[in-house]
Order: C-alpha cells, then sequence, then structure tokens
C-alpha cells in the first residue's frame, strides 16, 4: 500500500520527474515544453510516496496536477498518476488538494474537460460534485479519428 503526501510541485527540481511522469504515464504526453510552461504559469501539485527511503528516486512521483487561475475561476488543466499506483485514490487527493486550495483563493467556479473516452476520470470528477454542461464534438484526436470533450464544472 503506497502512503501518499501531496505537496506544491517546485519548477527547477521537480521538472526532470514530471516529466519522466508525463512521458511514461500520459496516454497523450505533453512533452517537456509544456511541462515547463505549466510549472512556470500554473498551481502545481504532486503526489509521492511518504517514505523516501524505501523507494527509488524514480517511484516517488506517483501523480501530477497542474491547474490555471483567472480571477474567481479555476480550470483543471491536466491530471496524471503513474500507472503502477492508479486505482489507489491519489488522483482523488491530489483533486481535493486543488479544489481546497481554489476556495482559499476566492475561486467560485472550476472548470474541466475530459475526453469522453476517460470514463474512470468522469466517475472521479462527478464523485467530487462536478457537472457535466456541454460538449465539444470531434474535439481529440485519437488513432481512429476524433473523439469529443465533456466540459464540467462545480461551483464552489
Amino acid at each position: 500500500m503506497i502512503v501518499p503526501c501531496v505537496r506544491p510541485a517546485c519548477a527547477d527540481s521537480d521538472l526532470p520527474d514530471i516529466a519522466r511522469l508525463d512521458a511514461s504515464s500520459n496516454p497523450h504526453p505533453w512533452g517537456e515544453s509544456l511541462v515547463i510552461d505549466a510549472l512556470k504559469t500554473r498551481k502545481n501539485w504532486l503526489v509521492e510516496t511518504a517514505d523516501k527511503e524505501s523507494e527509488t528516486a524514480e517511484n516517488q512521483m506517483l501523480g501530477w496536477l497542474t491547474a490555471s487561475q483567472w480571477g474567481d475561476q479555476s480550470e483543471l488543466e491536466l491530471v496524471v498518476v503513474s500507472k503502477a499506483a492508479r486505482r489507489q485514490g491519489l488522483a482523488k487527493k491530489l483533486m481535493n488538494e486543488w479544489l481546497d486550495f481554489a476556495k482559499q483563493e476566492g475561486v467560485t467556479e472550476c472548470l474541466l474537460e475530459v475526453r469522453e473516452s476517460n470514463v474512470g476520470a468522469i466517475h472521479l470528477y462527478e464523485s467530487l460534485g462536478f457537472e457535466l454542461v456541454g460538449r465539444r464534438k470531434n474535439y481529440y484526436q485519437t488513432e481512429q479519428g476524433r473523439e469529443s470533450a465533456y466540459l464540467f464544472t462545480l461551483k464552489i
């Protein structure tokens, strides 16, 4: 069982691990330049193993969430969890960290979009109170063509 620790990301020291996590666990990786931009311009949190002594450096970083904020709105840009650490509530921990921070910052609405095929993420978002408010047809490229994006919002 993983003992998770959630903390804010540090642009300089966490970049290599986040880029590695993005490349290995994101089905549609952002690449290093977008990760760098996110670390410089957005709010970022990591989930990692709490007991660093017993884990290799590669296994310490288990998840990353990045979100933008404009005034009283915040938007989830990406949440990714290591393939080996999925289905253990780590994405939910990251989401709750983001939502708690947003409340403290006076945010009244959180937004996100998700691929229509990402059923696990959709269930997570709905369990946190997000409501489906729209759909962008043929928004994402896939190997088979295109798929829609679902738009969700949460008033807080």
